[in-house]
């Protein structure tokens, strides 16, 4: 009803004054009024007689469903077909040609192999058969006499010349009656069948028959199966190349069932980066650009971001005995649009509602806008707060706050302020804190070209082109320092995975404190956690004695104890046992994240490329080492408890990178 209703609308606005003649002419462009973007596409695709995927629209008004649909403003859209882009027919044409001429033009060689012809002999119950088989290339072919002796060897002393000189000039490969067939059972061929455990497959082993003995056919063999309870996957091609090819005494897969295969579980194809991984670039000579990163995709309105592939049907299975093995079918999803964009109708893709930028965050894709700050952030700007991401193409000066709800990009240098996001964080030059600045993102990683006097915390990983000076860092994946300086010096810092610099320290013994192994976030959940505990022991103890005193003035009371005690004593039973429930809680988690802990241990590391300096301590896993002595181009692992020095362990990417370069 609404969308009649709403084409009765759309006619009267623009065709009130035409007639019927005019009517029926499709306009070049039209505007609608509907309840969705893609109702109105759909008006339009009906009214303009073309498919949506030819329209080209413009959003004049945004609609809103409003609340119980008091409040509903409708979508307005000026709808108009897109032109037709020929440019490249001609290409087309001449590239369908090329290929076409290409094909016709292929000359596939043959690598022909020298072969001599050969002569078997076949018996049967219907008789005896000589096959001759031509040579190949500059092989010998079979003469009748060796043909003849081929007879002899195989038992047959009767047979008709003639017949055997046929098959040798014609050299079909076909099989030529030459005797009639004596029986000889004790010197017949014989065969033994055995069937898998499983079912899933048969293989017989077929005996050679002695002089004048009769050869088994492919449908004896198949007979056999049977008999043994084989109904399905007869090998055929392979029992007759096992016979032609007299292959006996050896296993031969004579029957094959199937197995089932389990339908692929529906997933979801995205077209955009998900996984937003920095990638370090050389130039020519060797120097890091550390900074020129797509961190950034934007998205337009109308654009696929992602496709919904449907679970896939199992097949079902099958064994040689005809018993049906059932398969899975494949797991359905189903995809939930994030803010900024829609579904489809059918339920298939998800489609950017507005121009923007494209994050996935909680398992979801969204489009957020971007805001954009042309200078510094200051006294002017005031402090700033985003429900998307925000850039700053200036700096952000003193008691600056910038808080995103996505990602923060600076063009400047970041002073003695507060940045904090959920996605990435880029500051084009650096951080000089004064040991006021605080950085944090609480999903995402952060990119700097130098860091000092800075309190950051990072969900995911820290990259540093030239240097981190007396700062405090927490880092739940990698530290990297990959610029020309790169160098580490001061302060505390702790990573989850490993730590990478060129320089750790000073030549002045700085103190520094490295910890790798240890993500700070899992760290204060564990702390957070065991001080509930220690809040719930301490009301749990309490609780307990309160129990026992009531318990004990019961049993001295029996019927004098009073009511409300009684429901006292009931209401302090059950906190007991809550809080039991609780402790053992608490528990069971602080014990899946040490595990998870000693997990990230294992990955634990700290390279250092050019010099480790005396005055830095390093903790792994709990194990601790200070440095006295000056070392060069080392790693640093944990291993039985103790902390060892091993050669200096180069980055995988980096080296991917460079041999990528090479090729």
């Amino acid at each position: 009803m609404a969308l009649t209703k709403l084409k009765k609308q759309l006619l009267a606005m623009d065709f009130q004054d035409a007639d019927h003649e005019t009517e029926t002419e499709v306009p070049e462009e039209l505007e609608v009024l509907a309840d969705s973007l893609e109702q109105a596409l759909e008006i339009g695709a009906t009214e303009l007689q073309t498919d949506i995927s030819n329209l080209d629209y413009e959003i004049l008004q945004k609609g809103n469903k409003g609340i119980l649909g008091v409040g509903r403003i409708p979508y307005k859209v000026r709808i108009r077909k897109m032109e037709e882009d020929n440019r490249w027919a001609d290409l087309e044409g001449m590239d369908v040609s090329l290929n076409k001429a290409g094909e016709q033009g292929e000359v596939q060689e043959e690598i022909v192999q020298n072969e001599n012809g050969r002569a078997l002999v076949k018996i049967y119950k219907s008789g005896v058969f000589l096959k001759v088989i031509p040579p190949k290339g500059d092989g010998r072919p079979v003469d009748v006499e060796s043909a003849i002796d081929k007879l002899h060897r195989s038992g047959v002393v009767k047979f008709d010349r003639s017949q055997v000189e046929k098959a040798v000039k014609e050299a079909t490969g076909e099989l030529v009656k030459v005797a009639e067939y004596t029986p000889r059972p004790d010197a017949d061929s014989t065969l033994t069948v055995e069937i898998a455990p499983d079912e899933m497959s048969a293989t017989v082993v077929i005996s050679a028959p002695r002089p004048g003995g009769r050869h088994l056919t492919v449908e004896e063999v198949i007979a056999a199966l049977k008999a043994s309870g084989v109904e399905y996957g007869f090998d055929k091609e392979a029992i007759e190349k096992a016979l032609d090819n007299e292959q006996y005494g050896v296993p031969i897969i004579a029957a094959k069932g199937d197995k089932p295969q389990d339908g692929k579980d529906a997933y979801i194809d995205y077209k955009v980066k998900i996984d937003k991984k920095v990638e370090f670039k050389e130039d020519e000579s060797g120097r890091v650009d550390f900074l020129q990163k797509d961190l950034v995709e934007n998205v337009v309105q109308g654009q696929v971001l992602a496709e919904l592939i449907p679970a896939e049907k199992g097949k079902p299975g099958r064994t040689i005995k005809n018993r049906i093995i059932p398969a899975k079918d494949g797991k359905p999803m189903e995809m939930k649009p994030g803010k900024g964009t829609i579904l489809s109708q059918d339920g298939r893709q998800i489609i950017a509602e507005k121009n923007g930028q494209v994050v996935f965050r909680g398992g979801k894709l969204m489009v957020e806008e971007v805001y954009t700050v042309t200078g510094d952030v200051g006294l002017d700007t005031g402090n700033i707060m985003f429900l998307g991401s925000v850039v700053v193409r200036g700096s952000v000066t003193d008691n600056m706050k910038v808080k995103a709800a996505g990602n923060i990009e600076i063009g400047g240098n970041v002073q003695k302020a507060e940045l904090e996001a959920e996605g990435d964080i880029v500051i084009r030059q650096g951080v000089q804190g004064r040991d006021g600045a605080r950085i944090e993102t609480t999903g995402g990683s952060i990119t700097a070209k130098f860091i000092q006097n800075a309190h950051i915390i990072a969900e995911k990983d820290l990259y540093v082109s030239e240097a981190i000076m007396h700062s405090k860092v927490e880092v739940g994946g990698k530290i990297v320092l990959a610029g020309k300086r790169a160098q580490l010096v001061g302060g505390e810092v702790m990573a989850g995975e490993e730590v990478r610099c060129k320089q750790l320290g000073a030549q002045a013994s700085t103190p520094t404190l490295v910890v790798v192994g240890t993500n700070p976030k899992i760290l204060q959940q564990i702390k957070q956690l065991e001080k509930i505990k220690a809040g719930a022991e301490e009301k749990l103890t309490k609780i307990e004695q309160n129990v026992r005193t009531l318990n004990h003035q019961k049993m001295t009371q029996k019927e004098s104890f009073p009511p409300e005690k009684e429901e006292m004593l009931v209401k302090m039973l059950s906190a007991q046992e809550k809080l039991n429930e609780r402790l053992k809680e608490a528990d069971n988690e602080i014990a899946q994240l040490r595990e998870y802990m000693a997990m990230l241990a294992q990955n634990g590391k700290v390279h250092v490329e050019k010099t480790l300096y005396p005055g830095v301590t390093i903790e792994i896993n709990n194990a601790r080492f200070e440095c006295k002595d000056e070392y060069n181009h080392v790693t640093l692992i944990e291993e039985n408890g103790n902390i060892k020095i091993v050669p200096y362990e180069e980055d995988k990417t980096k080296q991917d990178w460079r041999k990528r370069r090479r090729r």
